[in-house]
C-alpha cells in the first residue's frame, strides 16, 4: 500500500465521470436511434421495429456500460445511474423517432393536434403501440441490466 499498512487501497475511477460520459453516450445513442426510425419508418414492419428496438437496447447497453465501467473503475456504485440512463435512452429514442416521423408525415399541424389532444402519444406508442408492453419492458431490462453487467465486467478489469 502506498499509504502504509492498515489503510485500504485507493479506489480507481470516478463516479461523476462515469455518470456524465454515460449521459452523453445515452443521449447520442437515443438520437441516433430516433434518426434511424425516422429514416426507415415508411418501410418498417412491426417485427422489424421490435427487432430493431431490441438490437438498439443491446447496443446501448454495450456502449453505456463500456463507458461507465471504464470511467467508474471497480466502484459498483458508479454503474447504477448509467444503467438508469440507458433505460431512459431506450424510451426517448423510440418517442423521438415517433415525433420525427409524425412531423415528416403531417407537418407542424399534426404536431399541434397531437400536443393539444394527446400529449403523451409518443409514450403510448412506446408502451401500447407496435412494441407492446412485453417488448417495451424487455428492451428496458436489456438496456439497464446489460449496461450494469457490462460496466461491472469492464470496471473489474480496471483494478
Amino acid at each position: 500500500y502506498p499509504q502504509g499498512p492498515g489503510y485500504p487501497p485507493q479506489r480507481q475511477g470516478s463516479g461523476v465521470k462515469a455518470f456524465l460520459l454515460s449521459w452523453l453516450t445515452a443521449g447520442i445513442g437515443a438520437m441516433l436511434f430516433a434518426g434511424i426510425l425516422f429514416l426507415s419508418y415508411e418501410d418498417l414492419s412491426k417485427i422489424g421495429l421490435r427487432l430493431m428496438y431490441l438490437v438498439f437496447a443491446i447496443a446501448l447497453a454495450v456502449a453505456v456500460g463500456g463507458v461507465a465501467g471504464r470511467m467508474g473503475g471497480p466502484n459498483p456504485a458508479a454503474y447504477i445511474a448509467p444503467a438508469a440512463l440507458a433505460m431512459v435512452a431506450c424510451i426517448t429514442g423510440v418517442a423521438n423517432g415517433y415525433l420525427f416521423s409524425l412531423m415528416d408525415a403531417g407537418g407542424s399541424d399534426a404536431l399541434d393536434a397531437m400536443m393539444e389532444h394527446e400529449p403523451f402519444a409518443p409514450l403510448k406508442f412506446w408502451w401500447e403501440g407496435t412494441l407492446k408492453e412485453g417488448f417495451a419492458l424487455l428492451g428496458l431490462a436489456i438496456a439497464g441490466g446489460g449496461a450494469f453487467g457490462m460496466a461491472s465486467l469492464i470496471g473489474k478489469k480496471q483494478r
